[in-house]
């Protein structure tokens, strides 16, 4: 079982998204804004985030800097309902594994959530065996 954080600041999406994603056998972890967000990660071992890129406090792009300046190798997917080809650039380059555009279609979230934690596992087991 995957532990997850959905960071999203509107309270219906957030619920909606974490009882997806609970629903497929995922432990779900949510915060409602970037501080939030970094919280749980310091207190939880989180294998993949899900954040909406617009949040009150940290936008999730300067929520994923700070957990990469800390250490955390965990993917994100960034969601958004603003999204131009820029923003999609500039959190591909800060190391987003995905992008998201709102309103979300969960097949191809769900699709996402899947392809980024097979391909994290693949990564350690990969760190592993060179060990």
């Amino acid at each position: 079982m995957s532990s997850i954080l959905v960071v999203e600041d509107e309270e219906i999406l957030r619920e909606e998204i974490a009882a997806l994603l609970g629903e497929n056998g995922h432990r779900v972890l949510t915060a409602r804004d970037g501080s939030e967000g970094l919280a749980c990660m310091s207190q939880n071992s989180i294998q993949l985030v899900v954040s909406d890129l617009n949040l009150p406090k940290m936008n999730g792009i300067e929520l994923l800097r700070t957990c990469r300046t800390a250490g955390s190798d965990a993917p994100f997917i960034i969601m958004t309902a603003f999204g131009s080809v820029d923003t999609a650039v500039e959190a591909m380059r800060a190391g987003a594994s995905d992008y998201l555009m709102k309103p979300l279609s969960f097949d191809e979230l769900l699709s996402k959530v899947d392809r980024a934690l097979e391909s994290a596992e693949l990564r350690a087991e990969n760190r592993m065996l060179r060990r």
